[in-house]
């Protein structure tokens, strides 16, 4: 009986943490879209834009993903987590995912980088492509913008 109350005790905190990350206020909003393609492994590129402390720095995207085969254009907006200074937002993010697109699909999903940073996605995608497994995705850091952000309405 401890045995399964620790197991659902651990599985009630490791989905607990995701929303009471999301609870407090996030450090920046991002956006990006780009294009993949895959046969068994797949490849995808794309650029977006990070909004971070009121200015605005673009980054491009790459990722590789095993198991999977289609084709299909993502747009995504998000919350970032745990980012204090813009230079810790590029690196490898960890992904792992499954799922059927026929023309239209998408969904959330939360990656992290190996600086703590956490982004919380939410994504549309257009296209035919399945997806059985993981991948990783890649986000360098271009010039930046040097746009004042808006301020919020």
């Amino acid at each position: 009986m401890r045995f399964v109350r620790a197991i659902l005790t651990g599985v009630w905190v490791a989905g607990a943490t995701p929303a009471l990350a999301q609870d407090a206020r996030p450090d920046a909003r991002m956006e990006f879209s780009s294009f993949s393609v895959g046969l068994l492994l797949g490849y995808s590129q794309g650029q977006g834009t990070l909004e971070f402390r009121d200015r605005q720095y673009r980054f491009s995207v790459s990722g590789l993903k095993v198991a999977t085969v289609g084709i299909s254009q993502v747009s995504a907006v998000g919350q970032v987590y745990r980012l204090r200074d813009v230079a810790d937002f590029a690196g490898q993010y960890v992904l792992a995912e499954g799922g059927l697109t026929v023309f239209q699909g998408g969904g959330p999903a939360v990656l992290r980088n190996e600086r703590g940073v956490t982004l919380y996605l939410q994504n549309a995608q257009f296209g035919l492509d399945l997806t059985l497994g993981g991948g990783e995705l890649s986000i360098i850091m271009l010039d930046p913008a040097d746009q004042p952000t808006p301020p919020a309405s």
